[in-house]
């Protein structure tokens, strides 16, 4: 019975250290992936830090004609970039399709304009509430890419919270220039770090 027992035990243990390396072979092909988002984090960035910004001094007509023309445009030029890279990147390669980094992103987008639309989130905190799912998002999806989206999302969640306690008259411009500015930021070190190891 302890044989039958101990050796159902070490088939178990051989497939969890099974299981834990396929995790880590997943994680480093879609590190090498992150190498492919500094395109990405300028054009979301960029938005960001107009929009925000531009909320700042406008926050009647701004909001109303530059989030939609800025979201389809973003969104067009982040289609052509991954269009490009894909026809860049060998046909063969493992891990995580590229467009189904953006799923998430989409399904955060409906649900949370279901939220707004609804009522569910006061219109004063709306700026703050989307910089907290983005960072909710960034930090779940930090498990299959590493620890830059973790770092990220982290930052957007700390950023959305002490925007709220310290800085909320100022909210649009202290998300834009921190909130998109990161990224942008986050964009060229990336960059930077990729041109060094070329």
């Amino acid at each position: 019975m302890n044989k039958d027992h101990d050796v159902a035990h070490a088939t178990e243990s051989l497939q969890a250290l099974r299981d834990i390396d396929f995790i880590k072979q997943i994680i480093t092909r879609n590190e090498k992936k992150m190498d492919q988002s500094p395109p990405y984090l300028f054009i979301w960035g960029t938005f960001l830090m107009l929009g925000m910004i531009g909320m700042q001094f406008d926050n009647e007509t701004w909001p109303m004609w530059y989030w939609p023309i800025a979201a389809v445009l973003s969104s067009v030029l982040s289609a052509v970039t991954g269009i490009r890279q894909s026809r860049n990147m060998p046909k063969k390669q493992g891990g995580t399709n590229g467009w189904m980094y953006g799923l998430p992103f989409l399904v955060m987008m409906v649900a949370g304009f279901f939220m707004m639309a609804t009522g569910m989130v006061e219109a004063q905190y709306i700026p703050l509430f989307w910089f907290m799912l983005v960072g909710i998002l960034y930090v779940a999806m930090g498990s299959l890419m590493g620890k830059g989206p973790v770092m990220i999302g982290i930052w957007f969640i700390l950023l959305s919270a002490a925007t709220r306690l310290f800085f909320l008259d100022y909210q649009f411009l202290v998300l834009g220039l921190l909130g998109g500015g990161s990224l942008v930021l986050a964009g060229v070190l990336l960059q930077r770090r990729r041109g060094r190891h070329e």
